[in-house]
């Protein structure tokens, strides 16, 4: 307001101006309050829902973790399998689901119920998981699926994935893909790019690579001589 103006009409001024513009003010004050609780409420019900589900996951996995050497009771698998199912339902998007669902899997393949193996991959592979636990479930379900005889299938979910950091064990796994169909050239060129790709340093993998690609090149030979006799 201008300095000249006089105390009365100063305050005059700021009733008119309030009724111009205060309840505009109030307004957006109550929405930024407003937000700002529901914004911490969501916070708190996020925190709670992921406490929640941690919870039960930890207890999960006191059931699964055992002596060394020792195969889990029937009464556990079936207890961590009751759990992975209640994760799978109530915390469906989290990691915590998406973890007990690939440990099912495990003790499906265990059982030999490759199946149901299959099923549990592929729910973690459709429910949004982290680019890391997809890339592990895709490798998994590729290696399932040779395990029930689809080996071109395996080959194909496998062809068709962006590896990134796991591109070494990918290829291997192609590798023995290959090595089962009798593709020993394509076996020789995927352990040769598993071992290009190799980054965790571990020397007794390196090894194992190389011994699979040396037992891969010999038969690969015998193959073209005798197709060129």
């Amino acid at each position: 307001m201008a300095d000249h103006l006089s105390e009365e009409e100063q305050i005059e001024a700021f009733k008119q101006w309030w009724v111009d513009n205060g309840l505009k003010l109030v307004a957006a004050a109550v929405i930024a309050i407003g937000g700002t609780l529901s914004w911490q409420g969501w916070q708190d019900s996020q925190q709670q829902y992921a406490e929640e589900g941690s919870a039960i996951y930890t207890a999960m996995i006191d059931v699964a973790t055992t002596e060394a050497d020792q195969p889990l009771s029937d009464d556990q698998q079936q207890q961590i399998n009751a759990t992975a199912d209640q994760l799978k339902e109530q915390y469906g998007d989290s990691g915590y689901a998406h973890l007990a669902a690939l440990l099912k899997a495990k003790l499906a393949v265990n059982a030999d119920n490759l199946d149901q193996a299959a099923s549990e991959l592929e729910w973690v592979i459709n429910n949004g998981p982290s680019a890391d636990l997809k890339g592990l479930a895709i490798l998994r379900l590729a290696r399932v699926e040779a395990a029930r005889g689809n080996t071109d299938k395996a080959l194909a979910i496998l062809g068709d994935q962006d590896a990134g950091k796991m591109t070494s064990v990918y290829e291997e796994a192609k590798g023995d893909f290959h090595i089962s169909l009798g593709h020993y050239e394509a076996a020789y060129t995927a352990y040769q790019t598993a071992i290009d790709t190799e980054e965790s340093g571990n020397t007794r993998q390196m090894s194992i690579l190389r011994l699979k690609m040396s037992q891969a090149k010999p038969e690969n030979d015998t193959v073209e001589t005798q197709g060129d006799s």
